[in-house]
């Protein structure tokens, strides 16, 4: 779940894999002679998110190496994670493809060895410095594909992505509100939101949320319960690592928090009406105080609001404490266990993960390097913002993942208890049940 990508594909995608063996379809990874030729999948297309750079990014890579052909293919999310598995299976797909990280798509490539291991390139370009351990988990399998978080890297990705709390400096300052207390710990926050609520117009909403897809109420109440200490038990529960439960006091309170705001009138009166692409347009439009929302959107956020933009990482729940937040990194691209050109393949990666001009563009469009040593511009203040807060919570280990990665069918399971919950027609702790029931179901198929 991530910028309205993530779906609950596992009956699609487990219905192409088995026709992995009889199907070829989409485009063909082409050998001409005298020329070494990658095909490249990527869903990285939204507005326009890494087209530009991956395109750029491509054609240097072959003005450096005579004789290689880089052919990208751009695909939607959806087309592209159904359709890849019979295209990997065939041999007339991509050598490289994005995938999705979870049970309901990266689990099912390695168990059906469709991609291949990246544990030797890791060790030659020193991959494992780029990311923190807890977010390398992430890219980590079991060889059949049962054991989420450990064993080989199968992935590698190329720009963080993150629940951020945008803010509006400017209205901020016009409400007497410090930037320093608001943001130095989630009693500040509220304090905050408490007095905006006293000064703002009732039609307006203190914090802006739409979520009529029903994804944005799951990022804050998981963002909420990382700032109350629950980040590494989140991830622990995602990646069905010994026998966590997210029934418990403390996510409870999470989700008490997030229903306490909609009874104060903090959120938008329509929030389960209001959909995820018209709440940051609103919010770009000077709506609102703050929003909790992915760094997909912080191109939106910048143009609407110019100077006045602002991003923060959610404050944690006592002073000094760990900073965490709903996120990962972007989508994890694989390796196809058919291609002609493994070695070619993994140089590939290097260059547009961690080169130097690869850092530079990623920052010239908005998106946020995944690799822990990338520096940003200076000269642009929000984008400091927004990077210092994805670097502080990959630091601190206070990335969660994504809630829906932990089962096929949890994206559903949470986004629709959490819109009856702020409808009024469920409580925290039904909803804390229903996740667990979920988890408890699929986590007895893996045994």
């Amino acid at each position: 779940m991530r910028g309205g990508r993530r779906r609950t594909l596992s009956v699609a995608f487990v219905g192409a894999l088995a026709l992995a063996g009889t199907v070829a379809v989409g485009a063909s990874a082409a050998r001409t002679s005298g020329t070494q030729t990658l095909t490249i999948w990527s869903y990285d297309n939204q507005n326009p998110g890494l087209e530009p750079v991956l395109k750029q990014l491509s054609k240097n890579f072959e003005a450096s190496h005579p004789g290689v052909k880089i052919n990208m293919v751009f695909k939607d999310f959806t087309s592209l994670i159904t359709t890849v598995p019979r295209a990997l299976q065939s041999g007339a797909g991509p050598d490289i493809t994005e995938g999705n990280q979870g049970f309901e798509t990266d689990a099912q490539l390695v168990k059906a060895k469709l991609i291949v291991p990246l544990d030797k390139y890791a060790a030659k370009y020193h991959w494992n410095r780029w990311y923190s351990s807890g977010t390398a988990a992430e890219f980590r399998w079991s060889a059949d594909g049962k054991h989420f978080g450990t064993g080989s890297l199968y992935g590698v990705a190329q720009t963080g992505q993150h629940v951020v709390l945008y803010y509006n400096k400017a209205k901020l300052k016009q409400l007497g509100l410090s930037e320093k207390k608001t943001f130095a710990t989630l009693a500040g926050l509220q304090a905050a939101m408490a007095t905006a609520r006293a000064k703002l117009p009732k039609s307006e909403p203190v914090l802006m949320l739409g979520n009529k897809e029903g994804y944005d109420a799951p990022y804050a109440a998981m963002t909420i319960a990382g700032s109350l200490g629950e980040a590494a038990n989140v991830r622990n529960w995602i990646f069905h690592k010994g026998s966590p439960t997210i029934d418990n006091a403390t996510t409870v309170r999470a989700f008490t928090i997030l229903q306490s705001w909609q009874k104060k009138g903090y959120l938008p009166s329509d929030v389960n009406s209001l959909s995820n692409a018209d709440a940051p347009a609103e919010f770009a439009k000077g709506k609102g105080l703050f929003y909790f929302e992915g760094s997909w959107v912080a191109g939106i956020v910048k143009t609407g609001l110019k100077s006045a933009a602002g991003a923060a990482a959610t404050p944690p729940s006592k002073a000094g404490g760990a900073h965490a937040s709903i996120g990962s990194t972007s989508g994890p691209w694989h390796i196809s266990s058919k291609t002609k050109y493994p070695d070619l393949a993994a140089e590939w990666l290097n260059y547009i993960i961690s080169s130097p001009t690869a850092i530079k563009l990623m920052y010239q469009q908005q998106q946020i390097p995944a690799i822990l040593g990338a520096k940003a511009p200076t000269s642009d203040p929000f984008l400091n913002q927004l990077v210092g807060s994805w670097k502080q919570e990959n630091a601190e280990n206070g990335l969660e993942l994504y809630a829906d990665w932990s089962t096929p069918t949890m994206l559903q399971t949470i986004s629709q208890n959490l819109q009856k919950m702020l409808g009024g027609q469920s409580q925290p702790a039904d909803v804390a049940k229903a996740l667990q029931s979920d988890w408890s179901k699929y986590d007895s198929s893996l045994k």
